[in-house]
């Protein structure tokens, strides 16, 4: 069984100590996990595959095809863009290059989902003729 426990003020951090306390001595034994930070909303993450899968569709009907090269294939091998596509090779790419440390879209902060679509945004708009606003 397990709970949440938000602590963003004097007051909540003393309710929460409150509780680890009350939940100690009732059971004996408590696990604690914790993040900090303002992790990106769940809408957010909606935000993103629905942004992919946006993406995807812009690049296939223009024409914009994912390029896969391999030694075994010889010559590259074009196929279209999916959501997945998309969040791995163009997402992820940037995300990584931004924030190393954040290898997944769950470890990013709020502002963080921002900036990296802003930057995915401005990249297809310049280089691609492409205009795929981040969803709202």
């Amino acid at each position: 069984m397990g709970e949440q426990f938000n602590v963003n003020s004097q007051h909540s951090f003393k309710g929460f100590l409150k509780r680890a306390e009350e939940l100690f001595n009732n059971n004996g034994y408590v696990t604690f996990k914790w993040t900090t930070g303002r992790q990106r909303t769940s809408i957010q993450n909606d935000s993103i595959h629905l942004f992919c899968r946006q993406i995807a569709d812009a690049c296939n009907d223009s024409g914009y095809e994912m390029v896969i090269s391999s030694a075994i294939l010889k010559s590259d091998l074009y196929v279209p863009w999916s959501q997945s596509s998309v969040k791995e090779r163009i997402w992820r790419t940037v995300q990584v290059a931004k924030y190393p440390a954040r290898k997944s879209t769950t470890q990013l902060e709020r502002k963080e989902v921002s900036e990296i679509a802003e930057i995915i945004t401005r990249h297809l708009g310049e280089n691609k003729g492409l205009h795929v606003p981040f969803p709202s």
